[in-house]
């Protein structure tokens, strides 16, 4: 009778233990993904988008938590000391893991050591916009402006380290030519200067400066990608008008806090991927702008640390520092 008991508690505990287990499978209760830049921009957009889908197949609550400021860096630290158990993931541009790391002074996390890769979902690139009184029509114009007035010509950003600055410097050194940045508190006001002519030109973002280019205020003459951006298929990248190696192509990765579990980070892949998988999803990604691009894990880790070697060695040849 003892050993019919004992098995039989035995046996309760193990059917309370599968029980726990299940419950305890990811996803059990809502999660949070985490856009370290406002509301309302081209990366928000994108995650409200990601994460209506994964909410609908995965049958969970997806909450959108915008923890911007300073170059995305709070958000993404917020994640890097969250609870490491799959319910707190960031979505982001690669901003904060490659190019402000690359000229920040001090970072409260370690892009590489405090993150667990999940996948990048996309690429994106700028288009290089110039003010359209300022009569370059082709890049090889805007060159012969630049060169003719060593010095005067102004190119804005959305900030020092931001993507279009990084992509002004490396203009600039492969055409050989002097121009002025001009840092703004955000790609808005950096296209607003493109704009009224207060520089002029910008790598902007190519959503937010479509409209200005059909009003005819703007010219867009090149792009910074591998290829040609789908929302502009007739305007070519740079390494094919004569500047090899020009490239600023932004990723979209899927990071985790660094010690999470491999059941849990693979169960996260696999929602991800099922997203991704989703044709009406990459259509309206293509739609914003971006070009859905699935690099797993370790193809993601590769490409942040040879892109914090880039962006690092680019800083410290042009000089560049973040304000403290």
């Amino acid at each position: 009778m003892l050993r019919i008991l004992v098995r039989m508690a035995i046996a309760t505990i193990a059917l309370f233990a599968l029980q726990a287990a299940a419950q305890d499978t990811w996803p059990s209760r809502p999660v949070k993904l985490v856009v370290p830049f406002p509301a309302s921009g081209p990366l928000d957009v994108m995650a409200r988008l990601i994460g209506q889908k994964l909410g609908e197949n995965l049958g969970r609550p997806m909450v959108i938590e915008n923890i911007a400021g300073a170059t995305g860096s709070i958000g993404a630290n917020a994640v890097a000391r969250a609870a490491p158990d799959g319910y707190t993931i960031l979505l982001t541009v690669d901003l904060p893991l490659v190019m402000f790391p690359a000229v920040a002074d001090k970072l409260p996390y370690d892009p590489r050591a405090d993150f667990r890769p999940v996948a990048s979902l996309a690429t994106g690139e700028n288009g290089l916009f110039v003010n359209a009184a300022l009569g370059a029509a082709t890049v090889a114009e805007l060159v012969a402006i630049a060169k003719a007035q060593p010095g005067k010509l102004a190119f804005s950003s959305a900030g020092i380290g931001s993507p279009a600055h990084f992509a002004g410097e490396l203009f600039k050194r492969a055409a050989g030519v002097e121009m002025i940045h001009v840092p703004y508190k955000g790609a808005a006001p950096a296209m607003s200067a493109a704009l009224s002519g207060e520089v002029g030109l910008m790598f902007g973002p190519i959503t937010q400066g479509m409209p200005h280019v059909k009003s005819g205020k703007l010219r867009v003459l090149a792009v910074t990608g591998a290829v040609s951006s789908p929302l502009l298929p007739s305007v070519k990248p740079l390494i094919e008008q004569g500047f090899p190696g020009l490239i600023v192509s932004n990723r979209y990765p899927v990071m985790l806090p660094a010690s999470t579990p491999d059941a849990v980070a693979s169960a996260v892949t696999a929602a991800f991927k099922a997203v991704m998988d989703d044709a009406a999803i990459r259509g309206r990604l293509e739609a914003i702008g971006l070009t859905p691009s699935w690099e797993n894990a370790a193809e993601l880790a590769r490409a942040i640390d040879a892109d914090l070697r880039r962006w690092s060695e680019l800083a410290r040849i042009a000089g560049i520092t973040a304000p403290r």
